[in-house]
């Protein structure tokens, strides 16, 4: 029965580089939003750290300042996933910095488990929080806990050490179906399941968060993927998104059918868990690109194309008609389809004629070919043509950029009325565990399209065929650029 005083449901958003506390009506619109910058630092060359009590002040501190300006019947989490934290439960203190999902430092760790049989890669949880744990409790006598950052918030708002289905198939840690962990990982790696986050449906009660002299039920908890398939009402089985935030992710429903493995596809994609709620799972695949906006925002700050990445657009509309420059966006390496860790970002096809307008076009080209390749890989690994992809992040602002997206993947594109989706799927997830969403088929009428970019119909077969052979050629340049880091696969 759906409770008639819900309204509003507030939502917490931990994303890569911002923190944000936002309200979701019953209508499906956002009426308010606070946001931080969340501070992430790297000390050497593969780490990439933040500060876990930092990160937790900074989104309780933006909660109050949402509740005290709407009423909101309960609340929701979406999260980066992966990010891991060990903390002591009874000080609820953390021993040390939090290492985000990028970081590698785990890598030769990775290497020597998948000499033994267990396949980890050092961008999931588990690696990170067994380091830590070798680190500041080698013994294991002082019960630390470890988890991701949605059961490090969860813990602290609650009590209650839990996290979801859709976090927890992140971590390494769990079976293929993400429904308990994995007792050879675990046996491994030293960790007992005393030490990890209860696992736990998506949609449904986690327990009453404590925010200043009140509390507010915690009815939901999503990862930051899965969340924004939601608020695109990327529902049911073939259909797909893409979001283009600091990275790309490509994610598409492909059925209840439980995977049979939690390692990369052939193609370069993921199994993961879509959400589930109840006994009910349902399940996806994702490909991953390693920089989008990242990538836009180390053309402005490093290179000086422009100052603002609104201004770098503006830039690149005043390329040379015709021009060939290109952009391989591998900052920290290539993922899907390549997982490349000694790829090397780099400019090809420049000539004496380049100019910086050029330069910030292929650096937009650059991305748009990354999310050609994560949708050529998605297709093929779930065997699915996708004829119409949802679109959100916010790149997704610059015209330019989805426009040259939509030509050389050659689909239709339906861009998000949000920017960024997460925090309304987010805040469907809590409505729906309050019953004021009753069935997830109610998704669909509160899901609104600004835009739709269809493929120009003057890119020609021939055309598009050479330009993602330039592309191809380019990515070439730009592997196995450091061999020692070429050569390891996980």
């Amino acid at each position: 029965m759906r409770p008639k005083d819900v309204t509003t449901v507030a939502v917490l958003d931990i994303g890569t580089s911002n923190i944000r506390a936002t309200a979701v009506d019953s209508n499906g619109s956002i009426t308010a939003e606070f946001r931080t910058k969340l501070a992430s630092v790297s000390p050497t060359r593969g780490f990439v750290e933040f500060d876990a009590e930092e990160l937790f002040q900074d989104s309780l501190t933006l909660l109050k300042r949402l509740l005290s300006e709407k009423k909101c019947s309960a609340m929701a989490i979406t999260n980066q996933r992966a990010s891991a934290i060990v903390f002591d439960p009874e000080t609820r203190e953390p021993v040390c910095m939090g290492q985000s999902w990028q970081d590698l430092r785990t890598a030769p760790m990775c290497l020597a488990l998948k000499g033994s049989g267990i396949s980890l890669s050092p961008n999931q949880s588990a690696s990170k929080i067994a380091l830590m744990m070798d680190l500041f409790d080698k013994d294991r006598k002082r019960g630390l806990s470890g988890g991701t950052i949605d059961a490090w918030i969860a813990f602290r708002l609650t009590g209650k050490f839990a996290t979801d289905h859709t976090n927890a198939a992140m971590t390494g840690l769990v079976q293929a179906d993400a429904m308990s962990y994995d007792k050879a990982v675990l046996s491994r790696l030293n960790i007992s399941t005393d030490n990890l986050a209860e696992i736990r449906p998506s949609i449904g009660y986690f327990g009453e968060a404590h925010i200043d002299d009140d509390f507010i039920p915690l009815v939901a908890i999503l990862g930051d993927q899965q969340a924004s398939m939601l608020g695109q009402g990327i529902t049911r089985p073939g259909r797909a998104k893409a979001t283009f935030g600091t990275g790309t992710m490509v994610d598409i429903v492909t059925g209840n059918q439980r995977p049979s493995t939690t390692q990369r596809l052939p193609n370069g994609t993921f199994p993961i868990v879509a959400r589930s709620q109840n006994e009910s799972v349902l399940f996806g695949l994702e490909a991953i690109g390693l920089h989008a906006g990242s990538a836009v925002q180390f053309a402005c700050d490093n290179l000086g194309l422009a100052d603002d990445p609104s201004r770098l657009e503006e830039l690149a509309a005043g390329a040379r008609a015709g021009s060939s420059e290109l952009f391989v966006p591998a900052l920290t390496g290539l993922a899907t389809p390549f997982w490349d860790f000694g790829a090397l970002a780099c400019f090809v096809n420049l000539s004496k004629a380049t100019t910086r307008a050029d330069l910030a076009k292929a650096v937009l080209a650059g991305v748009s070919h990354v999310g050609a390749d994560l949708i050529e890989a998605i297709e093929a690994d779930s065997q699915t043509v996708v004829d119409t992809l949802s679109v959100d992040g916010g790149m997704t602002r610059n015209r330019l950029f989805l426009q040259l997206f939509s030509n050389l993947s050659q689909k239709r594109l339906k861009v998000s009325s949000v920017n960024e989706a997460t925090s309304l799927g987010a805040g469907f997830a809590a409505l729906l565990s309050l019953g004021y969403i009753s069935d997830i088929s109610e998704v669909d009428r509160l899901v609104t399209t600004r835009l739709t970019v269809a493929p120009e119909l003057s890119i020609g077969k021939a055309e598009l065929a050479q330009e993602r052979e330039s592309w191809r050629k380019a990515v070439e340049i730009s592997r196995n650029s450091v061999p020692e880091l070429s050569s390891v696969t996980f």
